[in-house]
Parts: C-alpha cells; structure tokens; sequence
C-alpha cells in the first residue's frame, strides 16, 4: 500500500514538473525599457533615472530589485531633477522589522 501511494505522489510530482506554464507578456515592459536606466546599484541602494514613468511604478522595480538582495524592501530615498528633464529616484534596501 505504501508503494502505491509513493508511486501516485511521485507521478504527480513529475507531471507538475513537466507541465510548462506560459508566462503572460508584460506590454508596460517596452515602456520601461525606453525610459528608464540604472545609473548606479549595490546591495544597499538603487538610483534608476527616468522620464514619462511615475515614482509609484519605480517602486515597484525597486521592490523587486531590493527583495533579491538578501530579502530586504525598498525604501525611498530621495528624488531629484536633472537638466534634460528626467529624474532620479534612490530607493534604499533595508531590512524591517
């Protein structure tokens, strides 16, 4: 009996394995990718410089960024305005509690 309940959770587990699950298309990808770049990065901070994008929708990259490095948030930093007219945006990677 125990061999046949190994068996049916182990063929559960390949078929989940190999079922291939397509990630859906991020059409804001190419938006991002047009406007905004890293300028500078470590696993303490993120300065991104943009234009057309709102700080709300770089928090997000931010979070994404800080959480891979050793599971921390983002926190803003500060913002400032350069000559041609984009910004910057630091977002600390902190550990909170």
């Amino acid at each position: 009996m125990k061999i046949f309940f190994y068996a049916i959770i182990l063929s559960l587990t390949l078929s989940a394995c190999a079922s291939e699950e397509k990630i859906p298309f991020d059409p804001q990808f190419n938006r991002y990718a047009e406007n905004v770049t890293v300028v500078s990065q470590s696993s303490l901070y993120v300065t991104y410089e943009y234009k057309n994008i709102r700080v709300d929708e770089m928090a997000e990259l931010a979070a994404i960024y800080c959480q891979s490095k050793n599971n921390k948030q983002a926190v803003l930093y500060e913002i400032t305005l350069h000559d041609n007219n984009s910004r910057r945006a630091t977002f600390s990677c902190e550990k909170l509690q």
